[in-house]
Order: C-alpha cells, then structure tokens, then sequence
C-alpha cells in the first residue's frame, strides 16, 4: 500500500500525542493508496487497560465511511499504536481485526514515534495477520 511520508508523518504526530495511552484512527483513501490519516477515539478509558489496548469510537469509523463515500473514497483501513512496545501485531489485534482492512500500528517509546508497520488479516480462524508492506 502506498503511504505518502506527509501522511505518515501526520500519522506518528498523533500518535505521539496519544502517549502514554493507546492512540488509535482511520486511514481513507483509493484501492492501494493512503490520502487521509483521520484521528479516532480510543474509548477505553486509563482504568480500563488503554495503555495496552483500544476500542476506536464506532462513531469515528461510521463518519470516516460516510466521509469517503462522499469525497469517492473508501475507508481501507485502521491505525493504532503499541506504547514502549514493537510495531507487531498481537493476539487481541488479530482477535479484533476485520478481514480485509489494513492496519498499521505504530511503535511510540517514551513518547516518540519509533516505527511502524502494516498488517492484514490474512484468515479470521484462528486470526492471523500477513505484513503490509507500506511504500512512500
């Protein structure tokens, strides 16, 4: 999939922001090619694990949809991050995935974006994810 660097640098400024919880948003754009990076809102809450884990606002990813219909988009996938933790996907991101979006997640260390990386649900059962190469 094709990110362009302004798009992922605007990507790593939230979730940079996000620190020290879970950030997490929506990525919209053509078949194979990233032109908006929306922010979401992780709605688990500190005492409910949002160090470690999230749960987007349904309401972000239904307006991003009715967005992207209107402007001849598509939502193609979902970004989130991995506080003082790699970019690789996890058991409950692959329990939680939806097959055919992409997901990128985002490795912040002490409050710096560190990396990234994308994943795709390659087979719901048992879930397991294949990388996402993700070119400038």
């Amino acid at each position: 999939m094709r990110f362009p660097t302004a798009l992922r640098e605007r990507m790593r400024g939230l979730a940079e922001a996000a620190y020290p919880y879970e950030g997490c948003g929506v990525l919209v754009g053509t078949r194979g090619e990233v032109t908006e990076v929306r922010p979401g809102r992780n709605i688990r809450g500190p005492e409910d694990r949002a160090r470690d884990r999230y749960i987007l606002d349904p309401r972000d990813i239904l307006q991003a949809e009715r967005d992207a219909d209107l402007a001849g988009l598509e939502v193609l996938g979902f970004w989130h991050t991995h506080p003082d933790h790699p970019a690789l996907a996890s058991r409950y991101d692959a329990d939680h995935a939806w097959p055919g979006y992409v997901y990128v997640i985002v490795s912040v260390i002490q409050g710096r974006a560190a990396a990234e990386r994308g994943w795709v649900l390659e087979r719901e059962a048992p879930a397991e994810f294949r990388k996402e190469p993700l070119a400038q």
